[in-house]
């Protein structure tokens, strides 16, 4: 049975059973892919390979068959794709390497489904750990909490287990309950020189967005106004009451932290969902624990302030103009989707506070 897959640039590429000749290189095995590529419904001709049960051309390939231009920019060690250029068979002069030096990036090799630094899950309720909610992977992502914004975790000092294709999903989706101030996201390190032999290898990154920028310096006044709080309850407080100030609440509406954090003559609309999100992100500047949680149709957050987990819904709060759920410790009438993911999360951000 054939899929196909399209991309923005036009380009649609037909999936089907791998064929052909079989290849092997640096211990990986490449097979002849027999899928077929379009352009705008005109079939194009490139060579493909099958590794690992996903699909392999060459960029600069795609960008011919595409027309837009892809070159390599030495100074950088990075890939330019140029959208807005006719691709080209030129290559541009070689630029000056930089004199500062590269960081450490010789390869390495793994031998075990795991590895952590420290053995961080016995910091937490033991009861967290069901299911795919394994020991392995909490010191996966707690590492990776501890170390952020520090180059600890880089290479092969990056702590990883495996995560099969079919609890893939669950995992990213854990991780996206935790997306704020921080983007959490599947990792591998480039230097990795076995990742043929472990595919489901899984680490996790942390990074601060760069288009964030403008919003943390938009936000910068209110946290400098948190900072300056006695107790949790009373940062949380006002967060809500900000993000309320510059929010209104519309079912169908989505506004990210780019919208909402800037300046803008009225309040921007926005569903429960955005609510939850923005308010991560300010609990994130202000160094408050916090996630969202969610029932079939709604979500919120959970924080943790003065030695608890409580619960904040802001839109509901900002649509009622009271404080509706504001650090209640429970919610009536909300089944949790994902208790589970629920109580590891709490774990993962704060060890020990569920015992």
């Amino acid at each position: 049975m054939k899929r196909g897959l399209y991309f923005t640039t036009g380009l649609l590429v037909g999936m089907a059973l791998f064929g052909g000749g079989t290849a092997y290189a640096a211990g990986l095995m490449a097979e002849a892919s027999s899928q077929t590529f379009y352009v705008d419904g005109q079939r194009v001709y490139l060579q493909a390979y099958a590794i690992g049960g996903n699909n392999y051309v060459k960029l600069r390939d795609v960008g011919q068959a595409v027309n837009f231009n892809v070159t390599y920019d030495a100074a950088t060690n990075s890939v330019q794709i140029a959208t807005d250029e006719p691709y080209s068979e030129d290559t541009p002069p070689t630029a000056t390497a930089p004199t500062t030096p590269a960081p450490d990036m010789s390869g390495y090799t793994i031998s075990t489904d795991h590895w952590s630094r420290e053995n961080f899950s016995q910091q937490a309720n033991p009861s967290v750990f069901t299911g795919i909610y394994d020991r392995a992977l909490y010191n996966t992502i707690r590492q990776t909490l501890v170390d952020e914004g520090t180059g600890n975790s880089a290479g092969s000092q990056c702590a990883y287990t495996m995560v099969s294709k079919e609890n893939y999903g669950t995992v990213k989706e854990l991780l996206g309950r935790m997306d704020g101030y921080f983007w959490y996201d599947h990792y591998v390190p480039q230097n990795l020189t076995n990742y043929y032999e472990y595919l489901d290898y899984f680490a996790v990154s942390a990074e601060i967005s760069g288009d964030y920028q403008p919003a943390l310096n938009f936000i910068r006044p209110a946290i400098e106004q948190v900072n300056g709080m006695a107790s949790d309850r009373e940062k949380v407080k006002y967060l809500n009451d900000y993000l309320c100030g510059l929010m209104s609440y519309d079912k169908k509406a989505t506004a990210g932290i780019s919208q909402v954090f800037t300046q803008h003559s009225g309040e921007i609309a926005g569903a429960c969902g955005s609510y939850a999100h923005n308010f991560k992100f300010l609990c994130g500047a202000a160094g408050i624990p916090c996630f969202t949680i969610s029932t079939a149709n709604h979500s919120w957050n959970l924080v943790y302030a003065d030695g608890q987990w409580l619960h904040v819904d802001v839109s509901a709060n900002d649509l009622y103009r009271q404080d509706y759920i504001l650090l209640t410790s429970t919610v009536q009438n909300r089944a949790d989707t994902a208790p589970a993911a629920t109580a590891f999360l709490k774990e993962l951000l704060v060890p020990g506070s569920t015992k």
